[in-house]
C-alpha cells in the first residue's frame, strides 16, 4: 500500500488558509456581537497594505485584519459620532511599513478612536485609516484602564485626540462566548460606562 505524504509547503499553505478562515469567522462573529449592541461595520474590507513588490515578500500575505464600527444610524435621527470602535487580528509582525508591529503569537486587539468634536457618518469615514488598529503597538500604558494602552493627539487627523486599546492572545478566543467575554464586553463596557456618565 502506497502512503501519500503531504509536502511541507502544502502543509504550510493549508495552515495559513485555516488561520485566515478562523480569522474570518472571528471577525464575522465580532460584526454580529457588535451589531446586537448597536454598532455597525463602517466598511466591507478586512485587510489592507498588501504589496505587489518583488522586493517585499513579507507583505505578500495579510499580517493583520480589522473591522471598524460606528453607532448604528437610524432614519429617524442622524447620529453624530465621537467614537469609532474596532476589533482586529494581528497574525504576524508587520515590518517595512510606516507603523511596524512585532508579533510573537497572534493577537486580537480591540479599542476605540476618540474624537474631539462629534462628526457626521460621512466625516467620520474620512478621519480614520485602517492602520489605526495598530495603535496598541505604539501606545503607552493607560492611567485608569488596567491592561489597556493609549495614544494622544493624531499628527494626521486634527480631530482625533487619541485612542485606547487592549489585546488578548488569539488562541484564547475559542468560541463566540469567549470572544464576547474577553473582547466585546470589555470594549463596550468602557464605552457604555462613559455614555452613562455623560
Amino acid at each position: 500500500m502506497t502512503k501519500t505524504m503531504r509536502s511541507s509547503t502544502r502543509s504550510l499553505f493549508e495552515s495559513l488558509a485555516k488561520l485566515y478562515k478562523q480569522g474570518q469567522l472571528l471577525l464575522m462573529d465580532s460584526d454580529r456581537l457588535m451589531g446586537e449592541r448597536g454598532w455597525t461595520p463602517s466598511h466591507n474590507n478586512a485587510i489592507a497594505e498588501l504589496s505587489y513588490s518583488m522586493n517585499a515578500p513579507q507583505r505578500w500575505f495579510a499580517r493583520w485584519a480589522m473591522r471598524f464600527y460606528t453607532p448604528a444610524v437610524t432614519e429617524a435621527t442622524e447620529q453624530l459620532i465621537d467614537r469609532m470602535l474596532f476589533v482586529s487580528i494581528h497574525f504576524a509582525s508587520d515590518l517595512g511599513t510606516g507603523m511596524e508591529t512585532s508579533v510573537d503569537d497572534p493577537l486580537v486587539c480591540a479599542g476605540r478612536l476618540i474624537y474631539e468634536k462629534p462628526m457626521t457618518e460621512k466625516e467620520a469615514g474620512q478621519t480614520y485609516d485602517y492602520w489605526m488598529c495598530k495603535y496598541w503597538f505604539v501606545g503607552k500604558p493607560h492611567d485608569t484602564l488596567k491592561g489597556w494602552r493609549k495614544t494622544g493627539q493624531s499628527q494626521w487627523y486634527e480631530n482625533l485626540k487619541g485612542s485606547e486599546t487592549f489585546t488578548v492572545p488569539l488562541y484564547q478566543i475559542t468560541s463566540s462566548e469567549t470572544l464576547k467575554e474577553l473582547v466585546i464586553d470589555p470594549l463596550l463596557a468602557v464605552q457604555e460606562q462613559e455614555e452613562g456618565v455623560a
